[in-house]
């Protein structure tokens, strides 16, 4: 694999991971609850149900993640190697196939805690009396 290619596999790699850890946030609908209460006070809600979210799920659900995503490299590793093996390149198709494998399967686990959350959140915030448009 020639250095550009290298930079370009990189670059994917690196853009798929932060391109995932982009935070999110609900959007709420303007009913009656939002315009008494306020923007601030919206936000400040928002805030308050994304913490305790975070704080309900951080036990197991980051462990879920980290797992899953050590598995996704351990499997692409081995998978990259016995394909270097027919194509000559033993420890680049092993190393590819981590880095690929990694990032697969840390978006797997991602999926699941992050739906999770969303819904706890949602909930959260119609029990105070907001209507949630959809996440940004």
């Amino acid at each position: 694999m020639k250095k550009s290619q290298n930079f370009n596999f990189l670059f994917i790699i690196i853009f798929t991971l932060g391109f995932g850890a982009c935070a999110s946030r609900p959007k709420l609908y303007p009913d009656e609850t939002l315009k008494s209460r306020g923007k601030d006070a919206g936000e400040a809600d928002i805030n308050q149900c994304i913490k305790d979210a975070d704080t309900y799920l951080d036990s197991s659900e980051g462990k879920k993640i980290a797992k899953s995503a050590g598995f996704g490299a351990v499997v692409g590793g081995a998978v990259g190697a016995v394909a270097g093996v027919f194509t000559g390149g033993i420890g680049r198709g092993a190393v590819q196939g981590a880095a690929i494998g990694g990032v697969g399967g840390g978006a797997a686990g991602a999926m699941s805690p992050d739906q999770i959350k969303h819904r706890y959140v949602n909930k959260c915030l119609a029990d105070k009396g907001y209507h949630v448009l959809g996440w940004d």
